[in-house]
């Protein structure tokens, strides 16, 4: 019987010592010494985001500090998640299904694929691991944001009520955006800008100014966080908000156009 030149438990593979020339011998001591803590500590990083990555920035990607937008990209990412462990359970039970064929088996070939089957099964294991992970993680920003914003409940409805607020804010935003990126606004800023009913070079006056202003306060060794920015942004949707049913106005004779008979609304889930 040939002698094992490493450990089938250590390193999830194994070769004949007749190779045994061939391999480095100081590397495959140290692989067994310190494999089993790096897979140990792999397991930290069985997704592909950190929590904090996830929710303070994939939250906010594209969609600003809107807390409708934010619940909203919550659901996305779970749907992505709850998709790929859907394919992930298919993909455990085959593999599964197949370690046990290769159990009743014998030769060298037979036990390679063996160990390879147990180092896969692991690392999909991790891989489910990690989206169950990330789907805790975005429940808890989900239920952060609700408890943060008063939102008891909400439906298709209020999330398009809250459209008119997010699209003025994030015009602005946009604007600030470009005064510091080129010192200009762009076309497509001003082209969303009219879209949602307020004037480009109302926008730009605001957001100039508000340049100006926190460029006095650091030359003033004053310090502003991002909240200041995030706070000025709430003022001007608060502020200029009306200005898109002024547009709906305009475009449709009325100021508000949504049709509430096509949308998912509390009140008819509570009827059924």
């Amino acid at each position: 019987m040939k002698k094992e030149l490493t450990k089938i438990e250590d390193v999830t593979f194994s070769l004949p010592a007749v190779a045994a020339d061939k391999i480095n011998a100081a590397a495959v001591a140290k692989v067994n010494q310190f494999l089993p803590e790096i897979e140990q500590k792999t397991r930290a990083f069985d997704r592909n985001n950190s929590q904090h990555t996830l929710s303070l920035m994939t939250l906010t990607m594209l969609n600003g500090q809107s807390p409708m937008r934010m619940m909203r990209q919550v659901m996305a990412e779970v749907e992505k998640r709850k998709t790929a462990l859907a394919e992930a359970q298919v993909s455990h039970a085959e593999t599964v299904q197949e370690i046990e064929e290769l159990e009743h088996a014998t030769g060298a070939v037979a036990m390679a694929k063996l160990r390879q089957k147990r180092f896969s099964l692991d690392m999909l294991e991790n891989k489910i691991n990690g989206s169950f992970k990330d789907i805790a993680t975005l429940i808890d920003a989900y239920e952060n944001i609700k408890q943060k914003h008063g939102i008891d409940d909400w439906d298709e409805e209020t999330f398009e009520k809250e459209e008119k607020r997010h699209h003025v804010r994030r015009g602005f935003e946009l604007m600030y955006r470009n005064l510091l990126d080129g010192g200009r606004a762009s076309t497509s800023t001003i082209e969303y800008l009219q879209q949602y009913g307020v004037h480009p070079q109302v926008c730009l006056t605001e957001v100039n100014g508000y340049v100006q202003h926190v460029a006095k306060q650091i030359s003033e060794n004053v310090i502003p966080h991002a909240n200041d920015l995030e706070n000025f942004l709430d003022h001007m949707a608060d502020k200029y908000c009306g200005s898109v049913d002024m547009t709906s106005e305009r475009l449709f004779g009325k100021t508000e156009f949504m049709n509430t008979e096509y949308m998912l609304r509390l009140e008819a889930k509570d009827d059924s």
